[in-house]
């Protein structure tokens, strides 16, 4: 197997992502390549050995995170990202892992990888540390603007991953929403409803937020406005109720015993919760396989999102997804969302 990292995307790069790479190749058996500026990359590797061998191809452009996505990046053949996809595409790389402009990852993946047959969008998918178990949710931000028919698509994707990747026997499917009782709701919810029950899949009905973090469901489904709302809005509370955390330890002399006594359980929920120790979302309806990092990704975030990309190349995930999508029995006639 070979893995393709776009070594100039993120605002780290190319340190962080070529440190990832050389931390992965302790411990990964897939071959790694390194996708960018050669000048930049070769005394990164030199100056920190990696285990195994990382290979190393030159790009002279890079697609920066301030860069829109649309008609220009058809001009950038010779950018990083768009070399890197275009390995997966001819079956030079098995698995793309990129910390760089998302919009942009998703255009170039889109037309330079390819979707699986069938697919009308792929979405962006992202584990969550919700409990007692981890859970998966998808659309996270791929596709604004929905209609139900892909949703239901995501559904299917969505419950091939968690029973692969997840361990997950017989996957719990929810339709995230404002409240948990049928009929709650927009019009797309509504619409997406029936084809969802009509399915084979182990639909549980609404499930709202609270629900999802609650580990109600292992596979929580939404258009991608809201779910990169509930991504981006988990994180910040996230990171402010840590700080809040480490505020109040510090706050007085018998606070900081406290904090002191508390340090290896704080230590542990802190890791639990960070983004670097999941790797990345993953892009699922294309015809390979696609990691997206956070932007702000270190070098840690770059080895698990390695990690994760090996993992599920094994788990043979995409061909599982294609042959649940050919035996899933899809409407024949889109129903339009209020945004058409």
């Amino acid at each position: 197997m070979k893995i393709v990292l776009d070594a100039m995307g993120g605002d780290h790069a190319p340190e962080d992502i070529v440190r990832g790479a050389i931390l992965a190749s302790r411990s990964c058996r897939s071959e790694l390549i390194l996708v960018g500026d050669e000048s930049r990359i070769r005394p990164l590797l030199q100056a920190e050995p990696p285990e195994r061998e990382i290979q190393v191809v030159h790009s002279d452009d890079n697609i920066s995170m301030d860069d829109p996505a649309g008609p220009s990046l058809r001009q950038r053949k010779g950018a990083s990202m768009v070399l890197a996809a275009n390995m997966v595409r001819d079956g030079k790389a098995q698995a793309f892992v990129c910390a760089g402009n998302t919009a942009a990852l998703h255009q170039i993946a889109l037309t330079g990888v390819g979707r699986l047959p069938g697919i009308k969008r792929p979405a962006l998918a992202v584990v969550f540390p919700t409990h007692p178990t981890p859970s998966i949710a998808l659309d996270m931000g791929a596709n604004a603007d929905c209609r139900p028919e892909w949703l239901l698509q995501w559904a299917v994707m969505g419950s091939v991953y968690a029973r692969l990747v997840l361990g997950r026997d017989n996957p719990r499917v929810g339709l995230l929403s404002l409240g948990s009782e049928e009929g709650k709701g927009n019009s797309l919810v509504a619409a997406v409803t029936p084809m969802l029950k009509q399915s084979d899949l182990n639909f549980v009905g609404n499930v709202e937020p609270t629900g999802f973090f609650r580990s109600q469901v292992d596979v929580a489904v939404c258009d991608g406005f809201s779910g990169n709302l509930i991504l981006k809005t988990g994180e910040a509370v996230a990171e402010w109720f840590m700080g809040q955390v480490r505020q109040a330890a510090s706050s007085s002399p018998l606070a900081r015993l406290g904090g002191w006594l508390l340090r290896p359980a704080l230590r542990s929920l802190a890791q639990s919760h960070d983004h670097s120790e999941y790797g990345g979302a993953m892009f699922l309806g294309l015809r390979g396989l696609v990691i997206k990092c956070h932007g702000r990704a270190r070098a840690r975030t770059i080895e698990n999102g390695i990690r994760v990309a090996e993992e599920i190349l094994t788990s043979q995930l995409l061909t599982q997804i294609e042959q649940s999508l050919e035996r899933e029995t899809a409407p024949s006639k889109a129903t339009p969302c209020p945004t058409d």
